[in-house]
């Protein structure tokens, strides 16, 4: 048997992986891949964190986002190097750092004059870059009957109150010895914060209440929404497990 299958048979484990990793979100969907995208490459190549951005949010929602981005990446994928925002942007010089950014964030992808920029400033640092978009971020809360044994509170009059954050974001990875966008992927994401609440309904019934931005939850009794970054990290450790080499699923064919 042939240990390295032909780049077309390859791709196309590639996205049967893919599609099993995506299938349980229905708006996530593996949107382009480059069938000449391989392993060999990614690990001998390197791939460099240029960051994550939320169009039209001053810069300051961006480290946690990119932290989580890398913390994620690293432990889904410990066998790809992967080479940091902060060290990108020391490369690349925090002026025109912020100039490719600022135009990721309104176009939503890089251009070719773009991808040339990045690659004669990384000077062979890394053959891949990777960046992220958050296209959707929402917030909802709902109150969940409580039964009898889940708190020694009174449950005619307490039910679980949840807050919720659901995210949608665009990642892209792209090849820069070809200029080239190698793969794309959109991802659903969701984290939810609970705790007891005032409430008149029964227990075992469930309400949903949305809560409005001029609202916080914790106004209402609802906790808090949870922080972005845990909203999004569930879609980046599937993206970085999407990508060639990662460990197959228990129970997937190889």
């Amino acid at each position: 048997m042939n240990p390295n299958p032909p780049r077309t048979l390859a791709g196309a484990m590639l996205l049967g992986l893919a599609a099993s990793l995506l299938g349980c979100a229905a708006d996530s969907e593996l949107k382009r891949f480059d069938p000449s995208l391989n392993e060999i490459d990614l690990r001998q190549g390197k791939i460099a964190d240029m960051g994550v951005v939320k169009f039209q949010e001053p810069d300051q929602v961006r480290p946690p986002l990119i932290a989580t981005l890398e913390r994620a990446f690293r432990e889904e994928r410990p066998d790809l190097k992967l080479l940091p925002a902060d060290s990108v942007q020391r490369l690349l010089g925090g002026e025109r750092y912020r100039k490719l950014m600022l135009g990721y964030e309104y176009q939503g992808s890089l251009d070719g004059p773009a991808l040339s920029e990045i690659a004669d400033s990384l000077r062979g640092a890394a053959r891949f870059i990777l960046l992220a978009r958050v296209v959707k971020d929402r917030t909802r809360s709902s109150a969940r009957g409580m039964a009898q044994g889940d708190s020694g509170l009174s449950a005619a009059s307490y039910a679980m109150g949840i807050t919720g954050r659901d995210a949608q974001v665009v990642i892209h990875l792209y090849d820069l010895s070809r200029r080239a966008l190698a793969l794309t992927a959109k991802l659903d994401g969701s984290s939810e914060n609970s705790r007891p609440v005032l409430s008149p309904i029964r227990p075992g019934s469930a309400a949903t209440v949305e809560i409005g931005r001029s609202v916080p939850p914790e106004d209402t009794g609802y906790p808090a929404a949870p922080e972005l970054a845990q909203a999004v990290e569930d879609p980046f450790r599937t993206f970085a497990k999407t990508l060639p080499g990662a460990p197959q699923p228990a129970g997937a064919r190889r």
